[in-house]
């Protein structure tokens, strides 16, 4: 039975965008000066050596990986959500970008607001939809206090 590399990777997407979009697409979109590099992101790298060179998907999430590591999970979904506008996967959901507070005391206070605003709003009985919403921006909230601990928490580390 043959083995089939589930995981997506960088080069496959490059590979089935020049099989389906064709080369000269990806040269407009990337510049004609970069043809001969465009065609080596569409490379399998394990029988190239394209190891070493720059791969742009890679440096996006790589980009991305760092951004939230220091916390900036906001960024992180929106440049997300901005690559996918337009397409069917867009979700509708434009998120703003939240800068983290000072503290992790201040992100903490945060939190208790927005659980005591979805809770106010549960007992005024207020729509499913709306109790939805609040919700979502309640567990936004925690997500940052769990970006700001983390942030603090690895400057601790550090020598």
């Amino acid at each position: 039975m043959p083995k089939n590399e589930t995981n997506l990777q960088s080069w496959r997407i490059f590979h089935y965008a020049r099989k389906y979009l064709g080369r000269k697409t990806l040269y407009s979109i990337f510049g004609t000066r970069h043809a001969r590099t465009v065609d080596s992101w569409c490379e399998d790298p394990r029988f190239t050596n394209r190891e070493s060179s720059f791969d742009p998907v890679l440096g996006i999430r790589n980009m991305l990986w760092l951004l939230d590591d220091q916390g900036h999970v906001d960024i992180c979904r929106a440049a997300l959500q901005m690559m996918a506008a337009g397409t069917a996967v867009d979700c509708g959901d434009h998120l703003d970008i939240i800068e983290l507070r000072d503290t992790v005391q201040a992100e903490i206070l945060a939190d208790y607001r927005a659980v005591a605003r979805m809770q106010e709003a549960i007992e005024d009985r207020e729509h499913p939809d709306m109790i939805l919403s609040i919700k979502q921006e309640a567990i936004a909230e925690i997500e940052r206090t769990y970006a700001k601990y983390r942030k603090e928490y690895g400057r601790e580390r550090q020598p």
